[in-house]
């Protein structure tokens, strides 16, 4: 059986090598524009375009390359690829969005009753399951074609090289890429985080491998609406044996905010923010916690500027709400601050702390509502605050050694259930903010192990 999640469309394929395993790029833009836009281009990074569109075209083979040096399947898989339009403001840009085109179920060699993605379907049926089909690509992916210009993350821009090097402000396409096609390839489910029902009834492979780590109930077994409770829990884990058992080898210590409030020792949960550099126990290490206060109000949302040296040498707290995280940081960093932290303005869960902005160069973190309000109280008396690791437990994982799925409050379309949690140290390719500290072509973290959870087989090792 199959569905179609995604509309259908014609094709152009690129020229790609064959190998014994082939994602082929499938080029949908007209001539003259995205992948065709023929802008001169000096060479960069490794990729020898001489024009715009030939450097994306190249970027993206060498995406799928490397994909192909990964996952075994004696299936071609087929990636639709377009630049278009994509969600933007000023601070903040949808860089790029992708999903299986069908799903399938009750194949040979999957599980009974269970969704898969096309590509994945096929790697497993052993053939290509919709042979024959009017459109047979089995991914479709889109990229911002609005990047830098005034409303779209005004400043940054699409770095074309393949060697790692993004200069500051720019995005790797490199990296975008690899994270989009790796949606298609099922790193993905398929249920409703607004009604919590599966898709057409049926549950799906990615999330028969989730967790609620609040109730302890496997995310299959939950009910419609304590699917929609969960998916805002901030406590969803990935519960596949291969991520578990690499986990302690990937991810660093379990960070957690150590706070004196008037010399009295507390301990809050928190997550790290997507931008600026790494908080860490290096560079979040003490100071004095200080509530932010808006000029001409009596709110702490940090959005407009402080007075110069309003916060030299402090951890400034701020409350969630109005304007972009990093709008916070770089307002409390040009007032002088040396961290920020952000208390959530919801009852459960923790700020998402997503976003990207090379201008801020200190660290930030977000903690619960419950933990704000307590720091935000002691103030008066003096609070002090560090982060120090917790002894047997891994950035980004439980307590249980499962690791964490992005799961904020509130929902956060397109990115929450099917993304590694922002908690993970290192940062992760499938977490939902693209991080200036990722180089897809060296390191694939925990995603291939995610893959063999899901039933794909991997390349042998040289």
């Amino acid at each position: 059986m199959n569905k179609t999640l995604l509309a259908l469309g014609l094709s152009l394929a690129f020229a790609g090598a064959a190998s014994a395993t082939t994602i082929t790029p499938v080029n949908m833009d007209p001539a003259g524009s995205g992948l065709n836009d023929p802008t001169a281009a000096a060479p960069v990074g490794g990729n020898p375009g001489i024009t715009v569109g030939q450097q994306r075209q190249i970027a993206y083979q060498f995406a799928a390359d490397l994909w192909e040096l990964i996952l075994d399947s004696n299936v071609e898989t087929r990636v639709q690829a377009s630049f278009t339009g994509l969600t933007c403001t000023a601070s903040s840009a949808v860089l790029g969005s992708a999903g299986t085109k069908t799903v399938w179920s009750d194949f040979t060699n999957g599980v009974p009753d269970t969704w898969y993605g096309n590509a994945l379907a096929n790697a497993l049926a052993g053939s290509d399951l919709s042979s024959g089909a009017d459109d047979d690509n089995e991914i479709n992916s889109r990229f911002n074609a609005n990047l830098g210009q005034s409303n779209c993350l005004a400043g940054s821009g699409w770095y074309y090289g393949l060697d790692g090097n993004t200069p500051s402000g720019q995005i790797s396409f490199l990296d975008v890429v690899m994270h989009e096609i790796g949606h298609g390839l099922n790193f993905q489910g398929f249920y409703s985080l607004s009604t919590g029902a599966p898709f057409l009834g049926v549950p799906d492979i990615y999330s028969r491998n989730v967790l609620d780590g609040t109730t302890g109930i496997a995310w299959t077994d939950l009910t419609d609406a304590q699917r929609v409770t969960a998916a805002i829990g901030n406590n969803l884990v990935w519960t596949g044996a291969n991520v578990t058992a690499e986990a302690p080898a990937v991810l660093g210590p379990y960070l957690q905010l150590n706070v004196l409030l008037a010399n009295r020792p507390a301990v809050f949960e928190m997550v790290t923010a997507s931008y600026g550099p790494v908080a860490d126990a290096a560079s979040f290490a003490g100071g004095q916690i200080v509530r932010a206060k808006d000029p001409g109000a009596s709110t702490s949302l940090g959005c407009s500027a402080f007075p110069a040296g309003a916060y030299t040498g402090k951890t400034v707290l701020m409350d969630r709400g109005v304007c972009a995280f990093t709008v916070k940081s770089l307002n409390a960093q040009n007032a002088g601050a040396t961290k920020v932290i952000i208390a959530n303005n919801a009852a459960t869960g923790f700020p998402g702390m997503g976003g990207t902005d090379p201008a801020v160069t200190i660290p930030s973190i977000g903690i619960t509502q419950a933990a704000g309000n307590v720091i935000r109280k002691s103030i008066p008396l003096g609070v002090h605050g560090a982060l120090l690791a917790k002894p047997g437990q891994f950035a980004g994982s439980d307590s249980s050694g499962r690791v964490r799925l992005y799961a904020p409050n509130p929902v956060a379309g397109g990115s929450s259930f099917s993304h590694f949690d922002v908690s993970l140290t290192p940062n992760a390719l499938m977490e939902p903010f693209i991080n200036d500290s990722l180089n897809s072509a060296l390191e694939l973290d925990l995603t291939p192990a995610l893959y063999e959870d899901l039933g794909w087989k991997m390349q042998p090792l040289p």
